[in-house]
């Protein structure tokens, strides 16, 4: 056989297991991107799909406190449901409890945690209700409890549905004096939320627990999972892109150190610093981004949202005190306060 014919031999082999290479590392890489797409869809799923609450953690000693507050509210004589439609039509349901008072004219806007509902709420409502009398409305964010959705809004998309339960309330009482206070997801859809143009009966926010923005929040949690192959950046630029498919939102925008650069309503920022679940580290960059009259209180050793339970006394003293700060007729009615 001639050299050059077995040269020709040789590339021709070269050539055939450079194919077949191509091929498996082809096939590798379609599978290694098909498990990827898979997984950010299990994560979004995992994330922002609605869950009901889960009973078994009313177990847990830390919850006692906000067990009580839930069967507060189930039981009070005068609560009542209340429902408005979103702006893309859904029917949004909210647990409101009428003061005592018939000339009260202050409420307080209580707004729930992640996977959690309204219910979860009772244990802060029932503060403003017991204590100052005042009026309380309980919102189910969309996706949760009475309320329609098939995503977690993350409070991007809340944060329009709290501005028109805000309008209800006017509508209602033209005389209302309104404050918003929200936990974890609900301290991130108040944030949202007054982060747009309010009427000016909106007097105060009080906001414990919030995230920075969603994208970061899940890039934390995704951080912690174990056996993650797939880096957290590439995993969340998936995810984000699922989510604007499904849920019609990017996350990055569902950005509470965003919104509060534009936000007029006097805001207390809380957070626990022993926080596992929303770094306590995010408090520092909202608090410093906001525009508003701000105010912000550590809780020494208090995981997440559990500042409430861990010092009660020290807790509803420094909201009071804020709220007090801000306006009188928060907490009392001004008619009243002058006799």
């Amino acid at each position: 056989m001639s050299e050059d014919k077995t040269n020709e031999n040789d590339k021709g082999k070269k050539n055939n297991v450079g194919a077949v290479i191509g091929g498996v590392l082809g096939f590798s890489g379609l599978a290694a991107a098909g498990a990827a797409a898979g997984s950010a869809a299990f994560f979004y799923d995992f994330s922002l799909t609605p869950k009901k609450h889960d009973v078994r953690n009313d177990r847990n000693p830390s919850e006692k406190d906000y067990v009580a507050g839930r069967r507060w509210m189930h039981e009070h004589p005068l609560r009542r449901d209340l429902y408005i439609t979103s702006g893309d039509g859904l029917l949004l349901h909210a647990n409101y409890i009428p003061s005592a008072d018939k000339n009260c004219h202050r409420y307080a806007i209580c707004v729930h945690g992640y996977a959690d509902t309204s219910e979860s709420m009772g244990l802060y409502a029932r503060h403003y209700y017991d204590v100052y009398g005042m009026n309380v409305l309980l919102p189910d964010l969309r996706g949760h409890g009475g309320s329609e959705g098939d995503y977690v809004g993350m409070g991007l998309h809340d944060s329009k549905d709290i501005a028109r339960w805000i309008t209800r309330i006017t509508q209602m009482d033209p005389e209302a004096v309104i404050i918003l206070h929200g936990i974890s997801m609900g301290a991130a859809t108040v944030l949202m939320t007054t982060g747009r143009e309010l009427p000016d009966c909106v007097k105060a926010a009080v906001s414990d627990a919030s995230y920075t923005s969603a994208y970061e929040e899940f890039k934390f949690v995704y951080g912690t999972l174990p056996n993650t192959i797939i880096p957290a950046d590439v995993m969340m630029e998936m995810v984000r892109a699922i989510t604007r498919v499904r849920a019609h939102y990017d996350l990055r925008k569902a950005a509470p150190v965003d919104a509060v650069k534009t936000s007029k309503t006097p805001t207390l920022f809380i957070h626990g610093d022993a926080d596992d679940f929303v770094p306590s580290n995010m408090m520092p960059q909202i608090y410093e981004a906001a525009a508003c009259r701000k105010e912000f209180a550590w809780f020494s050793g208090a995981k997440h949202v559990q500042s409430v339970v861990r010092e009660p006394e020290g807790y509803w003293n420094t909201v009071d005190h804020f709220l007090d700060r801000i306006s009188p007729d928060i907490l009392h009615d001004s008619q009243k306060t002058d006799q």
